[in-house]
Protein backbone atom coordinates (compact mmCIF):
# COMPACT_ATOMS: atom_id res chain seq x y z
CA UNK A 1 0.00 0.00 0.00
CA UNK A 2 2.46 2.26 0.75
CA UNK A 3 4.27 1.45 -3.00
CA UNK A 4 1.35 2.38 -4.11
CA UNK A 5 0.90 5.82 -2.41
CA UNK A 6 4.47 6.44 -3.12
CA UNK A 7 4.03 6.06 -6.77
CA UNK A 8 0.68 7.95 -6.65
CA UNK A 9 2.32 10.91 -5.55
CA UNK A 10 5.64 10.42 -7.73
CA UNK A 11 2.99 10.67 -10.65
CA UNK A 12 1.39 13.27 -9.67
CA UNK A 13 4.58 15.99 -9.18
CA UNK A 14 4.66 16.77 -13.10
CA UNK A 15 1.27 17.59 -13.43
CA UNK A 16 1.86 19.67 -10.42
CA UNK A 17 5.32 20.91 -11.94
CA UNK A 18 3.42 21.58 -15.11
CA UNK A 19 0.25 23.44 -13.57
CA UNK A 20 2.44 25.81 -11.67
CA UNK A 21 4.61 26.75 -15.14
CA UNK A 22 0.93 27.59 -17.06
CA UNK A 23 0.26 29.53 -14.18
CA UNK A 24 3.54 31.31 -14.30
CA UNK A 25 3.27 31.57 -17.74
CA UNK A 26 -0.20 33.12 -17.71
CA UNK A 27 0.76 35.53 -14.95
CA UNK A 28 4.06 36.53 -16.78
CA UNK A 29 1.75 37.44 -19.95
CA UNK A 30 -0.70 39.48 -17.86
CA UNK A 31 2.35 41.48 -16.16
CA UNK A 32 3.41 41.95 -19.92
CA UNK A 33 0.42 42.93 -21.42
CA UNK A 34 -0.27 45.65 -18.63
CA UNK A 35 3.03 47.13 -18.99
CA UNK A 36 2.15 47.34 -22.86
CA UNK A 37 -1.09 49.48 -21.90
CA UNK A 38 1.07 51.49 -19.66
CA UNK A 39 3.57 52.41 -22.40
CA UNK A 40 2.56 55.14 -25.18
CA UNK A 41 2.36 53.50 -28.50
CA UNK A 42 2.56 56.18 -30.74
CA UNK A 43 0.65 56.36 -34.16
CA UNK A 44 2.51 59.66 -36.09
CA UNK A 45 0.62 59.39 -39.44
CA UNK A 46 -3.25 60.08 -37.33
CA UNK A 47 -1.54 62.83 -35.07
CA UNK A 48 -0.20 64.21 -38.38
CA UNK A 49 -3.15 64.38 -40.22
CA UNK A 50 -5.23 65.77 -36.99
CA UNK A 51 -2.71 68.44 -36.55
CA UNK A 52 -3.40 69.46 -40.27
CA UNK A 53 -7.07 69.33 -39.89
CA UNK A 54 -7.05 71.70 -36.65
CA UNK A 55 -4.80 74.44 -38.56
CA UNK A 56 -6.88 74.04 -41.63
CA UNK A 57 -10.20 74.60 -39.67
CA UNK A 58 -8.61 77.26 -37.28
CA UNK A 59 -7.59 78.98 -40.41
CA UNK A 60 -11.13 79.07 -41.84
CA UNK A 61 -12.62 79.78 -38.58
CA UNK A 62 -10.16 82.97 -38.53
CA UNK A 63 -11.60 84.30 -42.22
CA UNK A 64 -14.77 84.37 -40.58
CA UNK A 65 -13.94 85.98 -37.21
CA UNK A 66 -12.11 88.73 -40.04
CA UNK A 67 -15.24 89.58 -41.85
CA UNK A 68 -16.44 92.67 -40.46
CA UNK A 69 -20.17 92.26 -43.18
CA UNK A 70 -21.25 89.32 -40.37
CA UNK A 71 -23.32 89.82 -37.36
CA UNK A 72 -21.74 88.21 -33.96
CA UNK A 73 -24.73 85.87 -34.74
CA UNK A 74 -24.37 84.93 -37.96
CA UNK A 75 -20.50 84.45 -37.70
CA UNK A 76 -21.33 82.11 -34.88
CA UNK A 77 -23.65 80.18 -37.05
CA UNK A 78 -21.27 79.65 -39.62
CA UNK A 79 -18.31 79.04 -36.93
CA UNK A 80 -20.61 76.07 -35.86
CA UNK A 81 -21.27 75.08 -39.23
CA UNK A 82 -17.38 74.60 -39.90
CA UNK A 83 -17.07 73.04 -36.35
CA UNK A 84 -19.96 70.40 -36.53
CA UNK A 85 -18.45 69.26 -40.30
CA UNK A 86 -15.03 69.02 -39.44
CA UNK A 87 -15.98 67.18 -36.40
CA UNK A 88 -18.08 64.88 -38.86
CA UNK A 89 -15.10 64.34 -41.18
CA UNK A 90 -13.09 64.19 -37.91
CA UNK A 91 -15.03 61.10 -36.41
CA UNK A 92 -14.59 59.35 -40.17
CA UNK A 93 -10.46 59.08 -39.60
CA UNK A 94 -11.20 57.11 -36.61
CA UNK A 95 -12.39 54.20 -38.44
CA UNK A 96 -10.58 54.70 -41.33
CA UNK A 97 -6.98 54.78 -39.30
CA UNK A 98 -8.02 51.19 -37.56
CA UNK A 99 -8.58 49.72 -41.09
CA UNK A 100 -5.91 50.78 -41.93
CA UNK A 101 -3.59 49.12 -38.65
CA UNK A 102 -6.17 46.18 -39.62
CA UNK A 103 -5.06 45.73 -42.83
CA UNK A 104 -1.19 46.17 -42.00
CA UNK A 105 -1.26 43.44 -38.92
CA UNK A 106 -3.38 41.63 -41.48
CA UNK A 107 -0.16 42.11 -44.42
CA UNK A 108 2.96 41.30 -41.29
CA UNK A 109 0.79 37.93 -40.16
CA UNK A 110 1.06 36.87 -44.04
CA UNK A 111 4.34 37.76 -44.12
CA UNK A 112 5.20 35.47 -40.62
CA UNK A 113 2.82 32.73 -42.36
CA UNK A 114 4.19 33.00 -45.82
CA UNK A 115 5.45 29.71 -47.45
CA UNK A 116 6.78 28.98 -50.94
CA UNK A 117 4.45 27.61 -54.00
CA UNK A 118 6.17 24.68 -54.32
CA UNK A 119 6.71 23.59 -50.53
CA UNK A 120 3.16 24.24 -49.99
CA UNK A 121 1.48 21.14 -50.07
CA UNK A 122 3.94 19.35 -47.87
CA UNK A 123 3.69 21.84 -45.43
CA UNK A 124 -0.59 21.25 -45.25
CA UNK A 125 0.15 17.62 -45.62
CA UNK A 126 2.48 18.12 -42.62
CA UNK A 127 0.40 20.53 -40.81
CA UNK A 128 -3.07 18.63 -40.87
CA UNK A 129 -1.36 15.33 -39.90
CA UNK A 130 0.17 16.66 -36.56
CA UNK A 131 -2.77 19.08 -35.74
CA UNK A 132 -4.83 16.04 -35.44
CA UNK A 133 -1.95 14.00 -33.69
CA UNK A 134 -1.37 16.84 -31.26
CA UNK A 135 -4.62 17.84 -30.93
CA UNK A 136 -5.13 18.23 -27.02
CA UNK A 137 -8.00 17.19 -25.20
CA UNK A 138 -8.01 20.01 -22.35
CA UNK A 139 -6.41 18.13 -19.48
CA UNK A 140 -2.78 18.43 -18.18
CA UNK A 141 -1.72 15.04 -19.82
CA UNK A 142 -3.03 15.86 -22.80
CA UNK A 143 -1.22 19.41 -23.04
CA UNK A 144 2.01 17.62 -21.88
CA UNK A 145 1.46 14.94 -24.40
CA UNK A 146 0.62 17.42 -27.28
CA UNK A 147 3.84 19.78 -26.33
CA UNK A 148 6.20 16.56 -26.21
CA UNK A 149 4.99 15.03 -29.54
CA UNK A 150 5.68 18.43 -31.75
CA UNK A 151 9.41 19.10 -29.86
CA UNK A 152 10.19 15.38 -30.81
CA UNK A 153 8.61 16.06 -34.40
CA UNK A 154 10.83 19.22 -34.34
CA UNK A 155 14.46 17.80 -33.32
CA UNK A 156 13.33 15.02 -35.89
CA UNK A 157 12.84 17.48 -38.52
CA UNK A 158 16.34 19.35 -37.43
CA UNK A 159 17.85 16.05 -37.87
CA UNK A 160 16.97 15.13 -41.09
CA UNK A 161 16.65 18.67 -42.51
CA UNK A 162 13.20 18.50 -43.06
CA UNK A 163 12.20 22.30 -43.46
CA UNK A 164 8.49 21.20 -44.84
CA UNK A 165 7.64 19.73 -41.50
CA UNK A 166 9.43 22.55 -39.60
CA UNK A 167 7.39 25.28 -40.82
CA UNK A 168 4.44 23.03 -40.15
CA UNK A 169 5.66 23.19 -36.63
CA UNK A 170 6.36 26.58 -36.45
CA UNK A 171 2.74 27.36 -37.47
CA UNK A 172 1.35 25.16 -34.95
CA UNK A 173 3.55 26.38 -32.16
CA UNK A 174 2.42 29.96 -33.04
CA UNK A 175 -0.76 29.49 -32.81
CA UNK A 176 -0.89 27.42 -30.11
CA UNK A 177 1.29 29.83 -28.23
CA UNK A 178 4.18 27.66 -27.53
CA UNK A 179 6.72 30.21 -27.61
CA UNK A 180 9.79 28.40 -26.93
CA UNK A 181 9.23 25.83 -29.99
CA UNK A 182 8.30 29.33 -31.74
CA UNK A 183 11.06 31.07 -31.43
CA UNK A 184 13.40 27.91 -32.86
CA UNK A 185 11.30 28.28 -36.15
CA UNK A 186 11.41 31.86 -36.02
CA UNK A 187 15.07 30.89 -35.50
CA UNK A 188 15.85 29.30 -38.89
CA UNK A 189 15.17 32.77 -40.98
CA UNK A 190 16.41 36.64 -40.62
CA UNK A 191 13.22 37.33 -42.63
CA UNK A 192 11.21 35.60 -40.80
CA UNK A 193 11.89 36.82 -37.25
CA UNK A 194 11.89 40.82 -38.91
CA UNK A 195 8.41 39.50 -39.87
CA UNK A 196 7.11 38.54 -36.63
CA UNK A 197 8.41 41.58 -35.54
CA UNK A 198 7.07 43.82 -37.30
CA UNK A 199 3.74 41.67 -36.83
CA UNK A 200 4.20 42.64 -33.52
CA UNK A 201 4.62 46.27 -33.63
CA UNK A 202 1.28 46.60 -36.19
CA UNK A 203 -0.74 44.37 -33.26
CA UNK A 204 0.62 46.52 -30.86
CA UNK A 205 -0.33 49.63 -32.54
CA UNK A 206 -3.87 48.30 -33.32
CA UNK A 207 -4.90 47.32 -29.93
CA UNK A 208 -3.82 50.16 -28.63
CA UNK A 209 -5.59 52.29 -30.95
CA UNK A 210 -8.56 50.01 -29.99
CA UNK A 211 -7.91 50.70 -26.33
CA UNK A 212 -11.02 52.73 -24.58
CA UNK A 213 -8.10 54.16 -21.88
CA UNK A 214 -5.46 54.71 -24.69
CA UNK A 215 -8.33 56.52 -26.97
CA UNK A 216 -9.47 58.77 -24.10
CA UNK A 217 -5.74 59.87 -23.26
CA UNK A 218 -5.23 60.78 -27.03
CA UNK A 219 -8.19 62.90 -26.46
CA UNK A 220 -6.91 64.26 -23.36
CA UNK A 221 -3.55 65.38 -24.45
CA UNK A 222 -4.94 66.82 -27.76
CA UNK A 223 -2.65 64.02 -30.02
CA UNK A 224 -6.31 62.84 -31.85
CA UNK A 225 -8.62 65.18 -30.88
CA UNK A 226 -9.52 68.86 -32.04
CA UNK A 227 -9.99 72.07 -30.07
CA UNK A 228 -13.43 73.44 -30.44
CA UNK A 229 -13.85 76.98 -31.38
CA UNK A 230 -15.49 78.86 -28.16
CA UNK A 231 -17.94 80.01 -30.58
CA UNK A 232 -19.16 76.66 -31.61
Amino acid sequence: MEAQAQQAQEATVPRIAEEAEESSLREARRSEASEARQQQVEHPEFEAMNAKLQKAMDAKVEQVRADRRLTKAEGRAQITDIWNRVSEYHASTFKAHEELLADRAATQEQAVFYTFPPQRDSIRAAYNDLSTRTTSSGDADSRIHAREELERQWERSVRTGDTALQTAIGHLATERGMEPLRDKWLATSAERTEAWQRYGEARTKLANWKDPQARLMGRLTGRWSLAKPPEA
